[in-house]
């Protein structure tokens, strides 16, 4: 059993903007928070349990798992964030997340199965994680579930909800945050954990505009990390996470921290100490970007203006023109 460093890292950060102090937290995980950043970072099933009840208890906060899941975005996942958020369909999505979610944590398999008139999606704590503490496996549970609907809202731009939820946890003396967060009837004192969902709604096409742009906006993003990555420091480091998450919106401060398990304040300082700011990056990207999407002639300035996060094509062109001097089109004839 293993628990992703970055994971645990993200929990700890959450406490923190809840008023706890982070020390203690560092402390029982046994890792700084560079460590805990290292790809190869892992928590065993106890540490895990302690960092989690710890923080709990450290907000006071009885819901922590439940407002853990609600502060996670797509960019939390990772790796299969970005594999989920390139399939055709959210069903597509769902499975890919199954097949890879012991990337993030592999004492909590899931399996998608299709019965006659929904789709269930089931969770298995892993039986010895879930013997050394409850609590913690039900917080887990709770952000897991909170996390799965936030992100089936993010795939279709839809506030679908699943049909039901069965938990196998005794029901709790209020359940208003459940209500809101769930929007759908739950099922206290079951035996699994399942989360049922309409056969029409995991149909639905995964919001990504057009397929054919995101195909050609990840190719170049890679090639873009691809060169970023033979290049050091701390710049170069959020220039890669900015890279990873566009999609095609650049991505927010909040998000890109989150990614790199840093709180803004610190993104901020680490950048200001280098001499750069992020607002720098995302100039720097949408020019790099924008240089390179116009030597494909297949794209027009519509649809650049587009994948560069432009409310129009004229804000596109009045930066452009600020780069380089001369419009997008003048560039492009001068190819």
């Amino acid at each position: 059993m293993a628990f992703n460093g970055r994971f645990v890292l993200g929990l700890i950060d959450f406490a923190g903007r809840q008023g706890a102090d982070i020390r203690p937290l560092l402390a029982i995980s046994g890792q700084s928070d560079a460590e805990l950043c290292q790809e190869s970072s892992t928590l065993d099933a106890k540490t895990f349990n302690a960092v989690t009840l710890a923080a709990a208890e450290a907000t006071g906060d009885p819901f922590f798992g439940l407002h853990l899941g609600e502060s996670m975005n797509m960019t939390a996942a990772g790796l299969v964030a970005q594999i989920t958020q390139t399939s055709e369909t959210v069903l597509q999505a769902l499975q890919y997340a199954c097949d890879f979610a012991q990337l993030a944590c592999s004492s909590l398999p899931m399996t998608l199965i299709e019965e006659d008139h929904h789709y269930k999606l089931i969770m298995t704590p892993d039986p010895v994680w879930a013997k050394d503490s409850q609590l913690a496996v039900k917080h887990t549970v709770d952000g897991t579930i909170v996390f799965t609907i936030n992100e089936f809202h993010e795939l279709t731009r839809k506030n679908h909800y699943p049909i039901k939820i069965e938990l196998p946890f005794a029901k709790p003396s209020s359940t208003a945050e459940y209500e809101r967060l769930f929007q759908c009837p739950v099922a206290y004192n079951q035996k699994q954990i399942a989360l049922y969902f309409e056969k029409r709604h995991l149909q639905e096409k995964v919001v990504t505009s057009d397929y054919n742009l995101l195909r050609i906006l990840v190719a170049h993003a890679q090639e873009r990390i691809a060169a970023i990555k033979k290049e050091n420091g701390f710049y170069e480091e959020v220039k890669v996470s900015v890279a990873n998450l566009v999609k095609p919106e650049f991505p927010t401060i909040d998000q890109v921290a989150g990614h790199l398990n840093l709180s803004v304040r610190t993104l901020q300082r680490r950048l200001s100490e280098e001499g750069h700011t992020f607002k720098e990056i995302i100039e720097s990207l949408r020019r790099d970007f924008a240089l390179s999407y116009l030597k494909r002639p297949e794209l027009s300035i519509n649809e650049i203006a587009y994948l560069l996060s432009y409310t129009d094509a004229s804000a596109f062109i009045r930066s452009f023109r600020r780069w380089e001097g001369i419009t997008p089109n003048e560039y492009r004839k001068s190819l």
